[in-house]
C-alpha cells in the first residue's frame, strides 16, 4: 500500500530528505491509512487514486518519522520517572493528523448509525 512514490516525495521534500529505502515509504502509508475513517478508507488506493490529503499526510508522516527517526514503540504502557508518568504517543505527525482532519478524513471511531452507510459485501 503506498500512496506516494519516492519522486513525489522526493520533489516535495527535494532540500530536506532522501528516502533511504523503499519499505519506509509503505510503513507511513499504513500509518496514515489506519487513521482514516473506516468508511471512507479504499484498499485499492494507489499513488495515481488516493486523495491528495491522504497523500498529503503520508508524504508528511515519512517526513516526521525520517526527520526525528522516531522509533516504533509499544505504547500499550507508560513512560515513567519517579512519580511522574506519562503516555508516550510521539509516533504520528501532528501536522499529518491536521491534514486528515481538516479533509473529514481522520478516524475517531464511528457511531453506530454511521456504521449503516457503509457498503459491506456479503459474497458475489
Amino acid at each position: 500500500m503506498t500512496f506516494f512514490t519516492r519522486q513525489e516525495f522526493e520533489n516535495k521534500y527535494s532540500q530536506e530528505i532522501e528516502v533511504g529505502q523503499d519499505y519506509l515509504i509503505e510503513m507511513a502509508c499504513e500509518m496514515i491509512y489506519s487513521q482514516v475513517g473506516i468508511k471512507y478508507r479504499d484498499v485499492s488506493w494507489t499513488s495515481d487514486t488516493c486523495p491528495q490529503p491522504v497523500k498529503n499526510a503520508s508524504m508528511e508522516q515519512l517526513r516526521f518519522l525520517m526527520e526525528y527517526e522516531t522509533p516504533f514503540l509499544d505504547n500499550r504502557g507508560a513512560i515513567k520517572a519517579g512519580d511522574m508518568e506519562s503516555d508516550l504517543k510521539t509516533d504520528y505527525s501532528t501536522l499529518a493528523l491536521r491534514i486528515l482532519a481538516n479533509a473529514g478524513l481522520l478516524y475517531r471511531g464511528n457511531l453506530i448509525n454511521t456504521n449503516m452507510g457503509m457498503k459491506i459485501p456479503f459474497g458475489d
